[in-house]
């Protein structure tokens, strides 16, 4: 059954689709030629969806999310042939579609792209709202844009094959946009904990459409970046550090860098300390090695933040739940709340 949800409505609009089948990218491709830019674990794990079609397949991991493969599949582009008529379906996690968005933004100025999401942090976060990009040396997301994909399919049927530490990492994000927005979501997560796990389709459906609801208004409303959609940073500026030093999945570094940034708030006197309770408490049932000691080592990622204009950041205070406030910050108050 095909489910459209949600248009995302930008200058180029997207299109959602959840609990679509993800082989359906064929149907909307109506007849254009195709290439697929998977990972090699996903191309051997759904052998049915790339069958008699045009396929890229990358490294899958994160390290492989740099200029270098784009290159490599920039390479292969011109190898199929494929051109600005062509459309470029990125199918799988947030670092294929990252790759691809990226891609296609730049291949011959600009090709048409859809993303089948095939993990929850993609299908709640990195392929809805038009962000792509690759990573330079240690810096996240360094090398980027802002063009949104014609269409996202989310098949939760796919999540069951996700190992646990990647679903967990999508529950991060989840646990993102329950702070930020309403306490009713996080009321939902915390009653339905088992139910989460379990994957029971109805819970994770719910889940999944709360959450695109939330990012697709904030993105309609700021597009490009440049005020409100910065509440969605709430977690990373410290999680990106903590990310790359620990080397751990995107959403369980961002549930590391709420509690930490959640600190912050309350040392800078934005926040009650029943915040830290609240958020402990709901990170814990999902998460549980989620604290994290901040070292200098994550304080020199932290300053090369993309984020930061000169000495200051628009940094992301969480004040109560479905409050967060963004400020900006000078570095140094950032640092001392941090080392405090």
């Amino acid at each position: 059954m095909i489910v459209k949800n949600y248009k995302v409505k930008t200058s180029s609009s997207t299109n959602i689709y959840v609990n679509a089948d993800y082989n359906y990218y064929k149907e909307l491709a109506q007849e254009r030629e195709l290439v697929v830019i998977t990972d090699d674990v996903l191309y051997a794990l759904y052998p049915d969806a790339f069958e008699n079609q045009k396929c890229i397949v990358i490294k899958s991991g994160e390290e492989n999310k740099t200029l270098k493969t784009v290159e490599k599949i920039i390479e292969q582009l011109v190898e199929f042939e494929a051109d600005r008529r062509t459309l470029i379906i990125g199918f799988g996690g947030g670092m294929v579609c990252d790759i691809t968005g990226f891609v296609a933004g730049i291949f011959m100025r600009g090709a048409s792209f859809g993303f089948v999401a095939t993990t929850l942090l993609a299908q709640v976060d990195a392929a809805i709202g038009g962000k792509n990009g690759v990573n330079f040396n240690n810096y996240k997301n360094y090398i980027g844009s802002i063009i949104q994909p014609e269409f996202v399919i989310c098949d939760a049927r796919v999540l069951k094959t996700l190992p646990e530490d990647d679903y967990k990492s999508g529950l991060g994000e989840v646990i993102k946009y329950a702070l930020i927005s309403d306490m009713d979501l996080v009321e939902y997560l915390n009653e339905n904990v088992e139910n989460i796990f379990n994957q029971v389709p109805e819970v994770l459906s719910f889940i999944i459409k709360k959450c695109i609801g939330i990012k697709a208004k904030i993105v309609e409303d700021d597009t490009n970046d440049f005020g409100l959609r910065h509440i969605l940073n709430f977690g990373h500026t410290i999680g990106h550090s903590i990310e790359i030093i620990e080397n751990i999945p995107h959403g369980i570094a961002v549930a590391k860098g709420i509690v930490e940034e959640i600190k912050i708030s309350l040392k800078l006197e934005y926040a009650d300390k029943s915040l830290i309770e609240i958020a402990e408490n709901l990170i814990s049932k999902f998460i549980s090695d989620y604290k994290c000691e901040i070292r200098q080592e994550h304080i020199d990622l932290l300053v090369k933040d993309k984020k930061k204009t000169g000495d200051m950041i628009n940094f992301v205070f969480l004040t109560n739940i479905g409050e967060p406030l963004i400020v900006k910050t000078e570095f140094k108050d950032i640092i001392k709340a941090l080392k405090s």
